[in-house]
């Protein structure tokens, strides 16, 4: 645990100084440090009254059969989806990822592989070309905005509620529901373990905001699409939690070390009501990773959803 943290505080420093120099960086670890420590007290009464008799509710089923099933019946097009292991094994060594990105390798507690696939996911997805726009959502410290421009001559913007409001140096400040951009700014927006953390209502509201935002043929990739057989919400009791909306119909599963207040885990039901409702006049696909567990047995991208603007819109 100590050392995941240590490589996750590393890396955290490392990229918020090429980003936004040294004195942001030392910032920012500052708060991680102060936080990580905040934390013993929610520990000790976490323990305490697990002590007592609390039994700890199982994870999320995120794979099945039945959601497979639910799946066929919605009225949208589903693709199965092979990654090319090949491929991506190249498109890692030719973009040279920090060695403890996300905390390191996923066999010693970190994320990297995971955070690694899903952008090879995006990028066979999007298709992105020099004249587009791509804003990368919910982007914070991500290497990723870094590897699209590199790859593409894309014009990247990185998003996150962590910018002040505004479109500054390539940053896009706010909430992702309501950005200070105009219409049709976008040619492509893009989530990467991102959107499952859009607590209340801002889950359906940033796919409204996703059609005002997007060009005609324009295209939205969110990956994972974090779905389960039990509409859910993953917890960390032992961060920060208030001024959380749960949403009332989902089971609120609590896990300590998840690092992250809330996760939305759809079962397909919410999945209709929260997202495909709201993006009706999208062209919406839903993409079937067959292959996740070949490509590494830690990873969880069962799924991946793009919605297309029609030209006509």
């Amino acid at each position: 645990m100590l050392k995941v943290g240590y490589r996750y505080f590393t890396n955290l420093v490392s990229r918020v100084a090429s980003q936004q120099g040294y004195m942001a960086a030392a910032n920012v670890g500052g708060k991680f440090v102060f936080s990580e420590f905040a934390k013993i007290p929610r520990l000790l009464r976490h323990y305490s009254s697990a002590s007592r008799g609390g039994v700890q509710d199982p994870l999320p089923v995120m794979y099945s059969d039945e959601i497979l099933n639910a799946l066929a019946d919605l009225n949208i097009t589903c693709k199965d989806l092979n990654i090319d292991i090949e491929k991506l094994q190249k498109h890692i060594t030719e973009c040279r990822y920090p060695k403890y990105y996300a905390a390191g390798p996923m066999s010693e507690g970190g994320a990297k592989e995971q955070k690694l696939i899903e952008y090879f996911v995006s990028l066979e997805l999007l298709n992105v070309q020099a004249k587009d726009t791509v804003i990368d959502i919910a982007s914070e410290w991500s290497v990723f905005p870094d590897i699209l421009r590199n790859l593409t001559g894309a014009m990247v913007y990185r998003q996150d509620l962590k910018y002040p409001d505004e479109v500054k140096n390539g940053h896009i400040g706010g909430n992702a529901a309501k950005m200070p951009i105009p219409a049709g700014f976008a040619n492509k927006l893009v989530l990467h373990n991102a959107f499952e953390h859009f607590e209340g209502t801002a889950d359906s509201d940033f796919i409204r905001e996703a059609w005002r935002v997007l060009k005609p043929g324009g295209q939205l990739c969110i990956l994972p699409l974090f779905l389960a057989e039990k509409f859910s919400i993953l917890t960390d009791p032992l961060v920060d939690c208030n001024g959380i909306q749960w949403d009332p119909e989902a089971k609120v599963i609590k896990r300590p070390w998840w690092h992250n207040r809330f996760g939305r885990f759809y079962d397909v039901p919410s999945l209709q009501r929260r997202v495909l409702t709201p993006g009706k006049d999208f062209l919406t696909t839903i993409y079937h990773i067959g292959n996740i567990k070949d490509v590494h047995p830690q990873a969880n991208l069962h799924f991946a959803l793009l919605m297309e603007k029609p030209l006509e819109s």
